[in-house]
């Protein structure tokens, strides 16, 4: 199959960012080529909201988003060797037809023109964020935050001849205190979205890809506040910011651990186990189960307040699933979490969360249970969190959750795949991320058989102000493809347990970490 010929519809010349980031990635694949280039102005007529600017002004100067998505640069440098169109719109038009482009990306037009809809064998594609068609300008973070939406959906509209159809791309967290890191987050996740639509449809082909895709209805472009909203939101802010504040003065809802005997592989019980709560500074999360002759231990991250950092802990459980007191295993000079434990060739080794320190490292068990050393950097300069290792037909299967760019939040679930999960050379599944939702990505605990199917736990961290726990069940893990769907959601069960993060279920216990109300 010949590369797709793209037509790109800008605003200006100087774009921002996040779309110069995006092109380049298409001019560098081996699937597409960018063929025409067109400058068309907004169609809003929307007057400037100064009142809206200035508090957009003042959210970036107090939340610093970083990397800046709206820095400027002239798009021309990079497409220097691309055909420019005319402004008129019949000329367009007619040049588009001669180069039989494949398909429009359009990021400055919030009304496309029915004859450009012909022009294009794929159609025109624009951004959707949530219910509104969004473009290089849009203004888009603030109802999300003024109607307590917990999530962004960053979707691809696709306008043909004779249909609008949605392509879903991503879901991402809603930062309830802030505008700009709201737009950082989705214009970034937009500019890897795209491409990886594009080559999904370069593999997969028309029919393929289309069948992926749902018919749409008609949204609005995206607005600025009205009079009342923009006083309504600007109220919420200022309450979330102070109560954001008060909550970093005050000590922070403490995370404890539950255990307890498990009753029934296929239902929970929250009556069956025992809380266990650390000291005042002190949090316990992230509890990994382990047996070892007959006896049985948990693994935990332990954060001590007033050092700023996670080390790894342990502690037994009884006959009962009563929790001993715990004593520390591997503490580095950085943050640690999420100690994955696995059993290879008759020996124990630890996979903790290092993400503060850009690596995903393996430890080496040299006496059981508390003494660890430092054994080898699989992944390398990766702000990667939850790694969680299974050994599945014949392979070592590698989830990892990614944070992607401009975000604050580890949101797309990666698959690696390797005979040894020792090496430092694992295979990325084509099909990567296997997951975009930030709502089931995060791998919350250990895979486990329920039976003969693979579920995998995952957290959702988009509750507020706690999360909850979804199990999946993986209904497809090859080489080619993977696929899951949801089972069950394990939800805080009162007031007084506020949220869940990690679940681990081992036949005979159960274990997990709750955000207890203060």
């Amino acid at each position: 199959m010949s590369k797709l010929r793209v037509g790109v519809i800008l605003p200006h010349n100087n774009v921002p960012a996040w779309i110069r980031s995006m092109i380049e990635e298409i001019m560098n694949s081996s699937h597409t080529e960018i063929s025409a280039l067109a400058f068309a102005d907004r169609t809003s007529d929307t007057i400037p909201n100064k009142q809206y600017e200035l508090q957009l002004n003042l959210d970036k100067k107090l939340f610093h988003p970083e990397p800046d998505p709206w820095e400027l640069s002239d798009i021309r440098k990079v497409l220097y060797n691309t055909q420019v169109l005319g402004i008129n719109l019949y000329e367009r038009i007619s040049r588009l037809k001669s180069m039989r482009i494949d398909l429009l990306l359009n990021f400055s037009l919030e009304d496309m023109p029915k004859s450009l809809l012909h022009v294009a064998r794929f159609g025109s594609w624009s951004l959707r964020c949530n219910d509104v068609r969004a473009t290089a300008g849009s203004e888009i973070g603030w109802l999300e935050i003024l109607n307590d939406i917990p999530v962004m959906h960053c979707d691809i509209e696709i306008q043909r001849e004779d249909s609008l159809q949605l392509f879903t791309g991503s879901i991402i967290a809603t930062d309830p205190s802030s505008i700009s890191l709201n737009q950082t987050s989705f214009f970034w996740r937009a500019s890897r979205v795209i491409p990886r639509a594009l080559q999904r449809l370069y593999k997969q082909g028309e029919q393929n890809f289309f069948e992926q895709t749902k018919p749409a209805d008609t949204v609005e472009k995206a607005a600025m506040p009205s009079s009342a909203q923009w006083t309504a939101l600007a109220q919420k802010q200022a309450l979330q910011i102070s109560e954001d504040k008060i909550l970093r003065r005050v000590a922070v809802q403490p995370l404890a651990l539950m255990a307890g005997k498990s009753v029934d592989e296929e239902s929970f019980d929250w009556e069956a186990l025992s809380l266990k709560v650390p000291q005042r500074g002190v949090f316990w999360s992230n509890p990994f189960l382990l047996k070892k002759q007959d006896k049985a231990y948990i693994f935990f991250e332990e954060y001590v307040s007033k050092n700023q950092r996670g080390r790894i802990a342990y502690t037994a459980l009884d006959a009962d699933g009563n929790i001993d007191e715990p004593q520390v295993a591997l503490e580095r000079p950085y943050h640690l979490s999420y100690p994955f434990i696995f059993e290879h060739r008759g020996e124990f080794f630890m996979i903790p969360e290092t993400s503060e320190n850009r690596t995903v490292e393996v430890y080496h068990c040299t006496r059981f249970p508390g003494e660890w050393e430092f054994h080898k950097t699989i992944m390398p300069d990766v702000q990667a969190a939850n790694t969680t290792l299974i050994e599945y037909s014949m392979r070592w299967w590698m989830f990892v959750t990614i944070t992607g760019r401009g975000s604050s939040t580890p949101d797309e679930l990666h698959l690696f795949y390797s005979d040894d999960p020792l090496t430092d050379d694992w295979t990325p599944h084509p099909m990567n991320p296997i997951v975009t939702d930030v709502r089931t990505a995060q791998t919350a605990g250990r895979l486990f058989r329920r039976e003969g199917g693979l579920i995998r736990p995952s957290r959702d961290p988009s509750l507020k102000p706690g999360s909850a726990v979804a199990l999946n069940s993986v209904t497809k893990l090859t080489i080619y493809e993977y696929e899951e769907e949801l089972l069950e959601r394990i939800e805080p069960p009162n007031e007084e347990k506020l949220g869940i993060q990690t679940y681990n279920n081992s036949g005979e216990f159960v274990v997990l970490d709750v955000l207890l109300k203060k």
